[in-house]
């Protein structure tokens, strides 16, 4: 577990990597960003974090390409929040729908200072069904930075799609070592197989961070 705070590029890698080996183990994933959150913005900021801004900014375009619903409209789930970085683009860009959810309550506590969001939940492990969120509730569901190493397997973008209305989209990034190195791929093709989902685009090498690059997944639940 981290036992100081970041201040520099150096400390700041060493904490976005010690988050990588933890075998997904909600306790110890949650014990370690309860203890990073006050650090976490300026260490993601330290090496160049640009998955948020990329996610948003592919969200807003898959949208208007293949649905018809206005930024305004739009009721978005910012899974894995984390500390709101997703939804301070997502509001600056007009959408005003935004809820969000992460396993961390220190977290959720820093995105709650953003005023980004309606509704925000902590204390959230997506590998199981969250009950305060119903079927099909919302237009689009977003994940930046959840599917990568130490977090969450790849089947627990079925919970996303659990809440995600039918038409609507799940938008992911996959930290290209994640992706390498699980069966993501495997589980979105069994998804079209089941027919659950439909795969509209997936950007490959697209930026991240300053360590590697990240694909994003534009989903559309069947």
């Amino acid at each position: 577990m981290m036992t100081q705070t970041y201040n520099n590029e150096a400390d700041s890698f060493n904490a976005i990597k010690g988050a990588h080996h933890l075998s997904g183990d909600a306790s110890k994933l949650k014990d370690y960003y309860e203890e990073w959150a006050e650090a976490y913005d300026k260490d993601v900021s330290n090496e160049a974090y640009a998955g948020p801004r990329a996610i948003s900014e592919f969200y807003d375009r898959v949208r208007q390409e293949y649905t018809t619903i206005s930024r305004e409209d739009s009721k978005v789930m910012d899974a894995g929040c984390g500390t709101g970085l997703v939804g301070v683009i997502l509001k600056d860009m007009g959408y005003r729908a935004i809820d969000g959810f992460d396993l961390s309550e220190k977290m959720v506590e820093v995105a709650k200072d953003t005023n980004s969001y309606q509704e925000l939940l902590g204390g959230i492990d997506m590998n199981y069904k969250i009950e305060a969120y119903q079927d099909n509730q919302y237009d689009a569901s977003l994940a930046c930075g959840v599917f990568t190493l130490g977090h969450v397997p790849p089947e627990s973008i079925n919970e996303m799609i659990r809440f995600t209305r039918t038409d609507g989209l799940i938008i992911v990034s996959t930290r290209k070592s994640y992706y390498n190195g699980t069966n993501f791929q495997e589980v979105v093709d069994q998804l079209q197989t089941d027919g659950k989902v439909k795969l509209l685009e997936h950007w490959k090498d697209g930026p991240y961070i300053t360590e590697e690059g990240a694909h994003y997944w534009a989903l559309q639940v069947c």
